[in-house]
């Protein structure tokens, strides 16, 4: 499957896109030999007024321990109970008009193969949405197979070269938290910044994302980075000095 991210255009109270959401991931499943659970992702337990009109609240208090729906397993997680798992559980998430900064949270759990995100507000989810270029489903559950127009677009050459460079030297599963792979990242952050016409946050995380295989916490953090210095502000760490040597050597290779 190369498609692992979805999302409906709509907002508010859509109770229809909830019910294709669970048409769509049980379709999913039965197409597949490695999906075998289907969870809708709420915020809390309170937040299931969808859910509850598009089956009924006995049917719903059922689902947050477990329920069947023509031999699918569904469930019903918050936030909070949701956790990463080591288990062989292979998991559609149903974002229940949850947030880019909530769906991100999840995206890097080892059980998590599929996400369909039903926005609530549209503008709170499209950062994932575009940087992850996430496919919208339509209303016959056909699947728009074109880029997604606000998708994130490339970096320049350079910094594609600085974060490939990077990639190639730290180690990926931690990201940037040991202390020579901080001091590494900082240090070509301050270069990119200091030389480069612009260095925008969420195009870089989106290709360090889906084209260099970062996890998206790791991801973030190169974020904040990149936010602290846009913002005026600056962090400790990192070279102070020689930073146009680091640019020269992206440039010229």
């Amino acid at each position: 499957m190369t498609d692992k991210y979805y999302y409906f255009d709509t907002q508010g109270n859509d109770d229809a896109a909830y019910d294709r959401a669970l048409n769509f991931a049980a379709n999913l499943v039965k197409e597949s030999k490695e999906l075998n659970k289907i969870i809708f992702l709420v915020a809390s337990k309170d937040a299931t007024g969808w859910l509850e009109r598009l089956f009924d609240s006995q049917t719903v208090k059922k689902m947050f321990t477990g329920a069947t729906f023509s031999g699918i397993n569904v469930k019903i997680e918050t936030i909070r109970t949701y956790k990463n798992t080591y288990s062989n559980s292979s998991d559609i998430i149903i974002c229940c008009g949850l947030n880019s900064e909530e769906i991100f949270k999840i995206q890097d759990y080892r059980q998590v193969d599929v996400i369909i995100a039903i926005p609530w507000l549209k503008e709170n989810t499209e950062s994932w949405i575009n940087t992850v270029n996430a496919k919208k489903i339509n209303e016959d559950l056909s699947v728009d197979e074109g880029e997604n127009a606000a998708a994130y677009p490339k970096p320049s050459a350079i910094v594609k070269k600085a974060f490939k460079e990077l990639t190639s030297v730290i180690n990926t599963s931690t990201g940037i938290n040991h202390p020579s792979d901080n001091s590494r990242a900082k240090t070509y952050v301050k270069a990119l910044y200091k030389y480069e016409p612009e260095l925008n946050s969420d195009i870089v995380c989106s290709y360090i994302i889906n084209e260099l295989g970062w996890q998206v916490r790791h991801a973030d953090d190169i974020r904040k980075l990149i936010d602290t210095m846009n913002s005026g502000k600056f962090f400790k760490g990192g070279e102070k000095t020689g930073l146009q040597l680091h640019y020269k050597r992206w440039k010229n290779n």
